[in-house]
């Protein structure tokens, strides 16, 4: 039989060289039955590398070598030269992918409108403004970490994709601080809080503080509803509808319109209030106003008008001053704990015109309220008289001797007819404590610096005084305890 005559030696056919798709690898791919009868080395590997342009300092020598050394044994048995022999011989370097950096902030942001059960949008209702404590955190900066280049099998540089960079603008009132990554140790994250307690305003890449809020504009749908800690100046109006809570001073350049104002100390008006006799309007510190028009205030300072109170009601703690000469309260309900200045009180009109003095109306509610849970109460406690009475007999006829659970459940009992009892007994004892101080105990004044129209009542206690005919320049005087105010002469400019 014929022997098989085994190929020509042919290197070039033998060895040859296969790039991964990612240029990171390069594998020697030999097929023995080309090399043998020849001279098989690693210098034919080398040079088969070589011819595929792989770089020299990307290849592997230690596995050139050993590869030579393989081919050799195999090329010396027949089983294994039909086979083909793989191996590594250079390797690239991968770029190592670099981390994108990020901002996180601690306060609500970009808030979304709200849609309401009708479908329609609340735009009234998207916080806008948002105030924060002083060192208060608001944000955490990562900076990010640049990847490394890396390299193919060619030699050529291999390139990180990009990372995200992003970078802070500082405005004023922000406080930085470097710290360490808890979760990955080595790594440093920025962050900043406020300097102080105001408003936090910011962009994707910029945050600042102020110590008040400045609106530019009308309070509205443009603003959203206002809820703020410190102090808010508006160059526009409140507009109807626009809900705000400011707990420090308001200043505000146009008018308010909505009956939904909360503020926590002084409100200046530079305008007037002239709302729709809808929901009251409070003010914990001094209104200072051109005009009151159909509103409900609760003032817990001094209230000062300059022209004219219309339509309203007005509840204040302290005293109520219209300082214009042609200033004038007419067809309302004011009440004022200190005392009531004016120029005119009612209109020849004769509308309906009230005032009281020397009145405490939060204390008279506190007494109202807490008079009717006292009755709550007393009857709460009379409830659990005969429980006790038959608790009392139990006792006695067992001469004491009772299981834990009947015990304990006596016990509950007990307790809760106790703690009733002092509750009752302090309530009694505030209720007592506002019932005098609902009345201011110190002389308290009605100046009309020109005229009091009939229709005017002036009221003080049980003292309803009816100006039943023009009266004009007048101070009119009470005193606890007296029969009938002292009535005197104006004699200011």
């Amino acid at each position: 039989m014929d022997q098989k005559i085994p190929p020509e030696f042919n290197p070039d056919r033998g060895l040859k060289i296969q790039v991964s798709d990612d240029k990171l690898t390069a594998t020697l791919v030999a097929k023995p039955m080309w090399l043998m009868g020849g001279g098989m080395s690693n210098i034919l590997i080398y040079e088969a590398i070589d011819k595929a342009t792989i770089h020299r300092d990307r290849i592997l020598m230690k596995n050139v070598d050993e590869a030579a050394n393989s081919i050799i044994k195999i090329l010396k048995d027949n089983n294994q030269v039909k086979e083909d022999f793989t191996m590594i011989v250079a390797q690239g370097t991968p770029a190592k992918q670099g981390e994108n950096g990020w901002i996180k902030f601690y306060f609500p942001r970009a808030q979304r409108v709200v849609l309401k059960d009708d479908g329609s949008a609340d735009f009234r209702n998207i916080n806008k403004y948002v105030h924060v404590k002083e060192g208060e955190k608001l944000a955490t900066l990562f900076e990010g970490i640049a990847g490394e280049q890396g390299i193919d099998v060619y030699g050529n540089p291999i390139y990180p994709n990009p990372i995200d960079r992003p970078r802070l603008t500082l405005g004023k009132n922000i406080l930085p601080k470097t710290i360490e990554d808890a979760e990955k140790p080595g790594r440093q994250l920025k962050e900043y809080y406020a300097a102080l307690s105001g408003a936090v305003f910011s962009t994707d890449n910029s945050l600042t503080v102020s110590s008040e809020l400045n609106i530019e504009s009308n309070i509205g749908l443009g603003t959203g509803n206002i809820n703020f800690d410190g102090t808010i100046r508006v160059k526009g109006t409140i507009e109807e509808g626009a809900v705000v809570l400011c707990h420090g001073s308001l200043y505000l350049d146009g008018n308010i319109e909505s009956s939904d104002v909360t503020v926590g100390e002084d409100l200046e008006v530079k305008g007037g209030v002239k709302a729709k006799a809808k929901g009251v309007i409070r003010v914990k510190g001094d209104l200072r106003a051109k005009f009151i028009e159909n509103a409900h205030l609760e003032i817990d300072g001094d209230c000062l008008v300059e022209n004219f109170i219309l339509g309203s009601k007005i509840n204040c703690l302290g005293n109520i001053i219209l300082t214009g000469d042609s200033s004038s309260i007419i067809g309302s309900e004011i009440l004022s704990y200190q005392g009531i200045t004016v120029s005119s009180l009612g209109s020849s009109a004769q509308m309906d015109t009230v005032v009281e003095v020397g009145f405490h109306y939060k204390n008279d509610r506190l007494f109202t309220e807490g008079s009717s849970r006292l009755g709550e109460l007393e009857k709460e406690l009379e409830a659990l008289v005969p429980e006790i009475q038959k608790i009392k007999e139990v006792v006695q006829r067992s001469r004491g001797k009772l299981d834990e659970t009947r015990k304990e459940k006596f016990k509950e009992i007990f307790d809760a007819y106790q703690k009733k009892s002092k509750t009752l007994e302090l309530l009694r004892l505030k209720i007592e404590e506002l019932k005098g101080s609902r009345y201011n105990s110190d002389n308290v004044k009605v100046v009309v610096r020109n005229t009091a129209h009939p229709g005017a009542v002036i009221k003080y206690r049980r003292q309803i005084e009816k100006i039943t005919k023009a009266q004009s320049s007048f101070v009119m005087n009470f005193f606890p305890n007296q029969d009938k105010a002292l009535l005197t002469a104006f004699k200011g400019k």
